[in-house]
């Protein structure tokens, strides 16, 4: 989400707008907008998921045409230049969830979603899914990436390599997708190499861990991949997949309602269900057409849907019919 906001603020500043982000995370490097930052408090996860929505609560909106909320906004008061960008449901983490701790957390936070959809303002949703799973979201406005910096270059890896990013026991499921590679894609394609981006690491034969890499070192292994794994369980949208459409990295995802949004089976990537992906992955890891068709899909996809400058002229638009051209 952070990341959306950035690319957001760095697309609506070089379209003119003075933006400012008030966030408990420093002004990332390179950011067009400012920001102002406030301390993130400690404590347990519940007490750190309240203290900063009474800090959001506590900032000062006068001289602001659009207050564009992206989180952390339950107790922040409701107006009619107020924009709400849900990121997913937390009902759907919580259905998804594989522990009865998150399952609970996450269920806390959809009675915050709640409240927050209740404020006076406009709602927006990242994808149809959360439109259908959190009431009164009646926009639909998808996350976008910057172009410029997500573009095929260079080579592909010599021999056959997957990406996947997110941690194993999560709805993620980098746990299942290890199985997979180790007892159904390495029988086929022995020289083939997997790639974790996540906070576990993994040693497992013909397995690189790479831990947390900044955007730069991201985009180097979107472009070198030929294939990007998703087999999570739930997606609220599915950036990763946007992400390497754009490096030219054919996606293949687990079906489910956030990811079949993003990609279109046999058009710019591949769906497969949970007993099929291993089938799926090592379909296109023998057909070097296939992966040429299917990158060539998703680059048209990014350019035609996804590119953060047509996402921030949507949002330009919504924010334009809420101040008609005044300012309070």
């Amino acid at each position: 989400m952070s990341c959306q906001v950035d690319r957001l603020g760095n697309a609506l500043s070089l379209r003119g707008h003075e933006v400012v982000c008030h966030s408990f995370s420093p002004q990332p490097a390179g950011a067009r907008y400012g920001v102002k930052t406030l301390v993130y408090p400690g404590g347990g996860k519940v007490r750190r998921k309240l203290v900063p929505a009474m800090a959001f609560a506590r900032q000062d909106r006068r001289g602001y045409d659009i207050l564009h909320y992206h989180g952390d906004d339950f107790l922040s008061p409701g107006s009619p230049r107020r924009v709400r960008t849900f990121y997913g449901s937390a009902l759907e983490e919580a259905r998804h969830a594989r522990s009865l701790g998150r399952i609970l957390y996450q269920s806390l936070f959809y009675v915050f979603e709640l409240v927050s959809v209740l404020r006076n303002g406009t709602k927006i949703g990242i994808s149809k899914t959360t439109c259908e799973s959190i009431p009164f979201v009646g926009q639909f406005i998808p996350c976008g990436v910057p172009l410029d910096m997500y573009c095929p270059l260079g080579n592909k890896t010599d021999t056959p390599s997957i990406l996947f990013l997110g941690d194993l026991g999560s709805r993620k499921r980098g746990a299942m997708l290890l199985d997979i590679f180790k007892n159904q894609i390495l029988p086929h394609h022995p020289a083939c190499r997997l790639t974790i981006v996540g906070p576990q690491a993994v040693e497992a034969p013909q397995v690189r861990s790479l831990g947390t890499i900044d955007e730069g070192q991201l985009v180097h292994e979107y472009r070198r991949s030929w294939v990007l794994c998703m087999p999570s369980s739930y997606e609220g949208f599915g950036v990763p997949a946007i992400e390497a459409m754009a490096c030219g990295t054919a996606p293949v995802a687990v079906d489910n309602r956030g990811s079949k949004e993003v990609v279109q089976n046999e058009v710019n990537g591949l769906l497969a269900t949970d007993t099929s992906l291993g089938a799926v992955l090592n379909r296109v890891l023998s057909d070097s057409a296939l992966r040429q068709r299917l990158a060539a899909g998703g680059l048209q996809t990014v350019r035609n849907e996804y590119d953060i400058v047509s996402v921030a002229r949507r949002y330009e638009h919504v924010y334009q019919s809420l101040t008609c051209g005044s300012r309070q």
